[in-house]
This record gives structure tokens, sequence and C-alpha cells, in this order.
């Protein structure tokens, strides 16, 4: 914000110049003689005043003098001299009605052209304006008493046409519906054009600013409605809107321009309503600088304020007015009591201090020089609606780059929090896949646990029944010696397998239950070895269906696996050719060494498999009944599949019906 700009457009706006050398009415006469009216001027100073007496509008000064001497009426009724603005209150009291006289001298030209007077509002006033004795303007109704008067707050022009050297204006006014009873302001002399081309700018200035301050407020307003937890939008909307009223009652043109039939009763209250400015300004200020506002004081002013205002709403109008003095000090004292608040914000260096410092003392300033004038000390100019509109602006400017400061913070931070969101979603979802991975192993593992389990549940039932079949055989009267001696045998080598069983299942420890995963104990195996401690545990079932067994094993060959899971493997797969091959049939166990791969083969002569069911043999199998009716789970060849995975291995079937089936191991080589 470039603050430099900011002060001179004040300095810009103080540099106004002063009339000097102009006419000044003296004694009720103004002489323009040798003013060449190219520029419109106030006919200020000495008119002739009849206090409470309405002098006859054909009669003259010097009539009025000769009357005044021959008939007896009251001292009051005397004429004197009394300047435009000064109020009736020195003369005792501000309510009454009088008579303004003055001659005006025009210079020879002017019955060559075509004049204006324009006549300002004057509060709880009504006027009629005669010229040369010829009613030219009523504002309002005048009455000598309040009954008979009607007040107005707006203003008007008269027309000179050609007027006279030497031409009379005569004022008769009345007021009883203001405390403080006046002629207000002087009217301006000028030529007609000037006259009316002044006074269509000034109502199309002030209608501008009051629909500029109106805008703003409705701006702000609807800008609270989607940001109400900032109250200060709120304030500053109320304070534009409070001005945006004042601003269009401070000059009657406006408003009773643009409402021909406005009561004066709403006109009075418009004229007061700047008394709730301080309020919604210092709730506004203190909004922004919690910490720098007294809110004892400024409740004090704002409850103060409001309730005059109230005052003004609920009274008759000439008492109402009687705040109009009140309502200034307060506002005065508010704005001096924020310059002080806002200074030391300023001095803390808060955010948005220097500028809205800058903003009250201009303000502070445009409110006394208002005030002097107002009172009648100072006869220039007014300030105040334009400060306004340039507080309000400037103001808004404030606001914005405050707001554009938090949006672009918000956005800022906004960004951030996506990124951490992301970054946060991104960590979820590798930890979420973590978890799923780790329960999925977790789920592997227990099912592999409950699959070997079941496997080895499997080995142990043929031992178990066949311990049975043979312990019922050796209680059997008619069995001889020998027969149970070599049962007995039998039963021994039986169940050392199934102790191996037991041993395997006890084995099951190798699962680690922290990683969900199973522990191979890979070690180089001589293949002969493991299949010699098979070659008993499955004698006795080869015996039951008079199967030929072949081992055509090398005794060099070896594998690389874990040595009970190698077991487990061909158990089951020796165990399921016996089990699927019919009566006297044959099975075959081989081997061979590749450059990569020990390959086991477990073939047999029985039913054989369908060219379908090989297709989901290990992916989806089904329980199915041997060839004399023996009973499976039908896990047996899919957990011998996933074994051959974790060795890195793979299992291959190849079968025909009725041709007997081959499945073939392939176990990688240690490098």
């Amino acid at each position: 914000m470039n603050w430099k700009l900011f002060i001179g457009l004040l300095c810009l706006c103080g540099c106004v110049q002063l009339p000097q050398n102009t006419p000044v009415a003296t004694k009720g006469q103004i002489d323009f003689r040798n003013w060449d009216f190219q520029e419109s001027h106030p006919l200020n100073g000495e008119w002739v005043f009849h206090w409470k007496h309405f002098i006859p509008p054909k009669s003259t000064l010097s009539e009025n003098a000769k009357g005044s001497n021959s008939t007896k009426i009251n001292s009051e009724q005397l004429s004197s001299f009394q300047k435009i603005g000064e109020r009736w209150k020195n003369k005792g009291e501000g309510r009454g009605y009088a008579t303004y006289q003055l001659n005006i001298l025009f210079p020879e030209s002017a019955k060559e052209n075509i004049y204006a007077l324009r006549f300002f509002q004057t509060g709880g006033a009504a006027m009629s304006i005669y010229v040369d004795g010829v009613l030219q303007l009523k504002l309002g109704e005048v009455g000598n008493t309040k009954e008979t008067m009607v007040p107005t707050r707006s203003s008007g022009i008269v027309l000179l046409t050609h007027p006279e050297i030497e031409t009379k204006i005569l004022v008769h006014i009345s007021n009883y519906y203001h405390d403080d009873g006046a002629f207000w302001y002087p009217p301006v002399l000028g030529l007609q054009k000037n006259i009316y081309h002044q006074s269509f700018l000034e109502i199309t200035r002030d209608s501008l600013l009051t629909g500029a301050l109106l805008f703003m407020a409705f701006y702000h307003f609807v800008v609270f409605l989607f940001r109400r937890n900032r109250s200060l939008i709120f304030y500053f909307g109320l304070y534009s809107f409070v001005i945006a009223l004042h601003s269009i009652s401070l000059n009657g043109d406006s408003l009773y321009y643009l409402f021909p039939n406005v009561p004066y009763r709403l006109a009075f209250a418009l004229s007061l309503v700047f008394f709730l400015a301080l309020p919604a300004y210092l709730l506004f200020l203190t909004e922004r600088f919690p910490n720098h506002f007294s809110k004892r004081i400024t409740n004090f002013l704002v409850i103060t304020s409001s309730s005059l205002f109230i005052f003004v709403l609920v009274t008759p109008s000439e008492w109402g007015s009687q705040t109009t003095f009140y309502g200034i000090f307060l506002t005065i004292l508010g704005l001096f009591y924020s310059i002080v608040c806002i200074t030391y914000a300023a001095v803390q260096k808060k955010e948005m201090a220097i500028p809205l410092l800058l903003i009250q003392v201009f303000l502070f300033l445009a409110a006394i020089n208002d005030t002097l004038f107002l009172y009648g000390i100072f006869n220039y100019f007014l300030i105040l609606k334009y400060s306004y509109l340039s507080t309000v602006l400037f103001q808004s400017l404030v606001l914005a780059s405050y707001f554009t400061k938090s949006f672009i913070k918000n956005e800022t931070l906004g960004k951030e929090l996506t990124a951490l969101n992301e970054s946060l979603e991104k960590t979820v979802i590798l930890r979420t896949n973590e978890y799923k991975e780790a329960k999925q192993i977790a789920e592997e593992a227990n099912e592999w646990k409950d699959k070997f389990i079941s496997l080895v549940a499997h080995d142990l039932r043929s031992p178990l029944s066949t311990v049975y079949s043979a312990l019922t055989i050796v209680t059997d009267k008619d069995s001889t010696e020998e027969e149970k001696t070599h049962i007995y045998k039998q039963v021994f080598v039986i169940l050392e397998n199934a102790m191996s069983t037991v041993e395997h299942l006890l084995n099951l420890n190798r699962f680690r239950r922290n990683q969900g995963q199973f522990l191979l104990q890979v070690t180089d195996n001589r293949l002969i070895e493991v299949t010699n401690s098979l070659k008993a545990s499955v004698s006795y079932d080869l015996q039951k269906k008079s199967l030929q067994m072949d081992w055509d094993i090398s005794e060099t060959a070896t594998v690389y696996a874990d040595p009970s899971i190698l077991k487990e493997i061909l158990r089951n797969l020796i165990t399921n050719a016996i089990k699927f091959s019919n009566p006297n049939g044959w099975i075959r166990v081989s081997s061979e060494e590749l450059s990569d791969f020990t390959t086991i083969a477990i073939e047999d002569g029985g039913q054989g498999i369908s060219l379908e069911y090989q297709k989901e043999i290990f992916t989806n199998p089904k329980p199915s009944l041997g060839t004399l009716g023996e009973k499976g789970f039908g896990i047996g060849l899919k957990l011998c599949l996933e074994l051959m995975r974790l060795h890195g291995g793979n299992i291959k079937v190849e079968s025909e019906p009725e041709k007997g089936s081959k499945f073939i191991l392939e176990f990688p080589k240690k490098n």
C-alpha cells in the first residue's frame, strides 16, 4: 500500500481555495456591481432581521423602519441585523419565526442575464421566499405557531430573470420542530446555468456517494453470510449502511429529489442516524484489535450513542434535536479514543494499524471541521460526506488486503494440508498394504499349519488302522504263532513310522508366529535314504492290494530340500498311487539328475485321471474314493504343490484314464 499517495490525497482535500475580496452583506445590503458572476457567490453577511414578525412582502426597508416608529409593536418585533447562520438562541430561544431582508445591487449588465438563488435546507424550518414582493418559492408551510406550520428539510432554487439593478429579497421563516432554529446556510447567487449545473452535480455526486456506500454495505453483508465467524465484516457493513443513510440526508436536494414526499420526521431521523455510525465502527475496530480497546469504554460509547438515537426516534423532533450536540460530542470523543487505541496498536506493529490510524485521523479532522461549520464558526466548506466515501473505499482496500493475505495464507496452508493428507493417505495405503500382506501371510501360515496337520492326520490314520486290524488278527484263536510273530514285526515297523510322523507334527514350531512364514531347513538329502525310510511304512498297504513296488533310485542321487517336507510329499504321492491302483498292479518310484533340477517320478498303472480334472487337480481338488473305497481329505496334491513351490520347485502330472498316472517332482539344484 502506498501511504504517501494516501497522505497526498488528504492534503489535496484540504487544498480548497477560500474566498477572498468577495462581496459581503452589510446592514441588509450586498453590492455585486463590480462582480462578474463567473462564479456563484453565497449571500453572507448582515441581513435585516425581524424577530417574531412577518413583514408584508410589498413593504420596503424604509417603510419598515417608519412603521416600526409609528406603530406600537412589541420590542421583540423591532428590526435589527443578523448574520446568516447566527442562531436564534442569541435572541433568547431557538424556536419561533422571523423575517429576513436583503437588498442586492446588480451590475448594469444584469438585465441581460438570468440569475438564480439557491436556498439550502434548514432543520425544522419552513420558508417563503419573495423577490421584489412576489412569492417565488415555498419550502414547507410558514406559520407563527407549531400547529400552523409544516416543516421540511428540502432545498430550492429561485429564478431571477433579468433582475433590476436593485432587487429586494424577503424571507419568512418559522421553526418549531428544531431546538436550534436559524437561517442556517446563506443562499448562493449566480448565473442560472451555473446554479443548475452545480445543483445537478451535487445531486448526482451525492446519489453516487450513497449508492457506493450502499453497495459496500451490501457487499460486506453478503461476505458475512459466508464468513459468519468474522463479526468485523458485519460491523463494517453496518457502518457503511448507516453512513449511506446519513450521506443522503446531508443535502436536502438529493433526498427530496429521490423521494419527493418523504415525511419530515423520517428526514430528521436520517439526519441524526450518524449516532449509530460510531457504535458500528467501534465494534469493528474492537474486533480487529481486541487487546487494544477497553470493552468497558467501548460498551459505554456504543450503548450511549445507540440510546441517543432511540431517544430521537421515540420523542418529538424538537426534543430529539437537543441531542445533536451530545451525539456530535460522543462521535468526536469516540474517534479520539479510537485514535489513541490504534496508535497503541501501531506502536506494537500490529497488522493494519497504521492505515487505520490514518483513516481515524482523517475522520476526526473532518468531524471537527463540519461541526465548526454547522455552528457557524467556519463558513467555508463541508468535507464529512466526502470523507465518508474516501474512508470506506480506503478501508475496504485495507480489508481487501487483509483478507487477501488471509486467503493466501489459508490457500498455502490448504496446499500444505493437502500435501500432508496425500502423504498421510500414501502412508496409510502403504501401512494398510503391509498389514494386508502380514495378515495374508499369517492366514497362509495358519492355512499351512491346518493343511500340514490334516496331512499328518491322514498319514497317521492308515498305520493306526493297520495296527488295529493286525491286533484283531492276533487275538484270533485260530492264528498260528508264526502269523502272530510276523504280525508283531509288522506292527513294530508301522508304529515306528507312526512315531516318525508324530515327530513331524511336533516340528510345526518351524512356523514363525511373528512373521507368519514357514521356515524350511533345506539340506542335501540322499534320496535312497529317504525312500528306504518310506518302504516299511507303505509295505502293509502294498500287501493289502498285492501291488508290486519298483524303487528305481540311484545310489548317488541327492535332493536339495527340507527332509521332513520331502518325506511328507513322497509319502502323500505314494499313498495316493496305492489308493488309486488296482489290486495286483504296479508302482514305480524313479529319479533323474538334470542340469538345473533333480526329478522324482511316482508312476502307477491305476485308474488314471481325466483330462478335465487334470486342469484343476492342484488348484481345486475334490475328495475321491480309492479303488477299494479308501477315503481321503482331497488336500494332499494341493498341499504338495504348495510345498514344492516353497522349495522353488514344481509338480507335474501325466495321466490317461484307465492307463495310470505319473507325478513328476522338480527340485532345484542347490546353486
